[in-house]
């Protein structure tokens, strides 16, 4: 297993709670994956924010219609993994899906997906998101759950800086984002708000493999 640092832990759990976000930690992806079922399942359907050819549910608090299936994209997961996270969702009325995503911009119930580290001192996860897919699944869900290695969490922004510069110098066009907490605003009149321009919740589960 994996060394990890709990002075760091600790201290990751505190800054991130500070910003909204849940955290909560597991031993296995298997863990990860029920956790993440269970957060789809809890949840009410994600409220339509754009027209959306699909069979859609009771209006929602916004006056928005619902999707009358719950929607929960992981497009990091292998195929195996993958495959475990179906058979979770089986019969519950929740449709995994792994590309595509820009089919459903109007919103998606739960984003899946994997940070690269962590940093202590602010609780933000980075993550590698080339892909689209992977950068939609942590912008356009209501919910977003981001698994992070225990081992892979670091003091500060300066200790992960060899890591960004060697994406920057990479030789191709490349995304790195820097996630704390829910999208949070201040735009409109100074008035603070949550989700604006992502997801409502930031769920990290801390892994110890």
């Amino acid at each position: 297993m994996p060394e990890f640092n709990q002075e760091l832990i600790e201290a990751f759990k505190a800054k991130a709670a500070l910003v909204s976000a849940k955290v909560v930690e597991k031993a296995t992806i298997a863990d990860a994956l029920q956790y993440a079922f269970e957060v789809c399942q809890a949840k009410e359907p994600a409220q339509l924010l754009a027209p959306e050819n699909c069979e859609t549910g009771p209006k929602g608090p916004l006056g928005c219609p619902t999707r009358a299936t719950k929607i929960l994209a992981a497009p990091s997961l292998s195929d195996e993994d993958f495959a475990a996270l179906e058979k979770l969702c089986e019969g519950k009325n929740i449709a995994c899906i792994k590309d595509n995503l820009r089919k459903h911009l109007a919103g998606i119930d739960v984003g899946f997906s994997f940070a690269e580290l962590g940093v202590a001192a602010s609780g933000t996860c980075m993550a590698i998101t080339d892909k689209e897919d992977v950068r939609l699944s942590g912008m356009i869900a209501e919910i977003h759950v981001l698994v992070l290695q225990k081992s892979k969490i670091y003091p500060d922004l300066p200790s992960i800086a060899p890591f960004l510069r060697e994406r920057m110098n990479g030789g191709k066009v490349s995304y790195t984002t820097l996630i704390t907490g829910p999208s949070r605003t201040a735009d409109i009149e100074r008035v603070g708000a949550i989700g604006v321009h992502g997801p409502l919740e930031l769920h990290i589960i801390l892994l110890e493999g």
